[in-house]
C-alpha cells in the first residue's frame, strides 16, 4: 500500500518517459514519509483521447489509493505533492491533477509473494 495510478494522455510521451513519471510517483511517496518503499506500487495508464474544458487536450491525472484511515489534511497534502511534482514533468499538459481515494480496510486483500 499504496497504489498510485497514473492516466495520462499518450500525445505526452514525446516529452515524458513513462518510466520517468513511474520514477517521480515512487520518489513522492517516499518524500511524503508515509510510505516504505517496497509497499508503493505505481501503475501508468495510456489515454488515447482526452477533453479538457470540453476541447482536446492533454492530461494528466493521479489516483492515490490509500488504506483508510488517514485524515483530509495528510490527503490534501499528498495530492498537492503529486501535483507539484508532475507539473513541471509535463510543461505542455493543460491539466495535471491528483485526487486520494480511501480503501476499506476490512475489506482489502492482497497476496505477497
Amino acid at each position: 500500500m499504496p497504489h498510485f495510478v497514473i492516466e495520462y494522455s499518450k500525445d505526452l510521451e514525446p516529452d515524458v518517459a513513462p518510466e520517468t513519471l513511474m520514477t517521480a510517483a515512487h520518489e513522492v511517496g517516499i518524500a511524503s514519509q508515509l510510505f516504505e518503499g517496497p509497499d508503493i506500487k505505481v501503475r501508468l495508464i495510456p489515454v488515447g483521447y482526452s477533453l479538457v474544458a470540453g476541447k482536446r487536450a492533454s492530461s494528466l491525472h493521479i489516483t492515490i489509493y490509500l488504506l483508510s484511515g488517514r485524515n483530509q489534511a495528510t490527503k490534501k497534502a499528498l495530492t498537492q505533492a503529486f501535483v507539484e511534482a508532475f507539473e513541471p514533468l509535463v510543461p505542455t499538459c493543460e491539466s495535471v491533477s491528483a485526487n486520494a481515494i480511501d480503501m476499506d480496510r476490512q475489506t482489502y486483500s492482497k497476496i505477497i509473494r
